[in-house]
């Protein structure tokens, strides 16, 4: 995700990588009698399966098909990478945490992976993380997932390791990144004329992932006082970019803590065009 240590570390752990496969494999543990939320009246199921619902944002607003090629950045464990992979001819997928990366190939090949699922303080079921059924071995092998770095996409592209796509989602990472605007300005170098950037972001702005100096807002200005809104900002930067703001809504996602305690949170799911 970035190169910053205190992030390296927190997403190379064994904990967030159950969080993770709990998030991205949201079926996991029904089979062994472990639903993702408990049951009770009200539950907000339609929080679940986020990353599904990145990708398939993306292909309801139709990307103009020059290649058929997609890009999720920040792919986490792959739940969004296999998703597009049932749309896209090919998906190409990185993320920083090499953790990640090794679950989301494992996954990838049909391994069995297991995960820690928390029920109450250190107690915890072992689940197998299992892909939805319309996630066969063909949509998986359209996927290539490899290490990046999303503060340097124009050196990845330099280097050959991206190209051009029709669409590109990048999920809940723009707030955890140590230069957003240099991935921002990345983005416009691989996107395909009528292409689609699907970005998802709480802007949860935290100064031990993305120095103040670097937030896109969430901050009042310091001469005028007035406030800076980071989604004002991100439309800004994008409209620099050549890209036209087509489309945006709320998304929600739930991550479990343990199973009665969860975070809800309400990301901005917002959808560029390239002109």
């Amino acid at each position: 995700m970035t190169s910053k240590e205190s992030e390296s570390n927190v997403y190379e752990s064994e904990g967030s990588i159950s969080m993770y496969l709990g998030l991205h494999y949201s079926n996991s543990g029904v089979s062994e009698g472990m639903p993702p939320i408990i049951p009770h009246e009200h539950s907000p199921i339609h929080a679940l399966r986020f990353p599904q619902r990145v990708a398939q944002l993306l292909s309801k607003l139709q990307p103009l098909v020059t290649n058929n090629n997609a890009l999720d950045i920040g792919c986490a464990v792959g739940g969004s990478s296999f998703e597009l992979a049932k749309v896209f001819d090919h998906v190409d997928a990185f993320d920083y945490s090499k953790s990640f990366i090794a679950v989301a190939k494992r996954m990838q090949q049909g391994d069995s992976v297991a995960f820690r699922l928390p029920i109450e303080a250190d107690l915890f079921e072992e689940v197998k993380a299992v892909h939805e059924d319309t996630v066969t071995p063909e949509v998986r092998e359209r996927v290539n997932f490899f290490w990046g770095d999303a503060c340097n996409i124009k050196g990845m592209v330099s280097d050959g390791t991206l190209k051009m796509y029709d669409g590109v989602v990048m999920a809940n990472l723009l707030c955890r990144l140590q230069d957003p605007i240099a991935c921002l300005h990345g983005i416009g170098n691989i996107v395909n004329k009528g292409g689609i950037v699907v970005i998802v972001t709480p802007f949860s702005w935290l100064a031990e992932f993305t120095a103040r100096k670097n937030w896109l807002g969430g901050f009042y200005d310091p001469n005028s006082q007035q406030p800076v809104e980071s989604k004002v900002v991100l439309k800004g930067i994008m409209e620099d970019q050549g890209f036209e703001k087509v489309h945006e809504e709320e998304l929600p996602l739930i991550i479990r803590e343990h199973q009665r305690k969860y975070q809800y949170i309400v990301s901005e799911a917002s959808g560029w065009r390239k002109k």
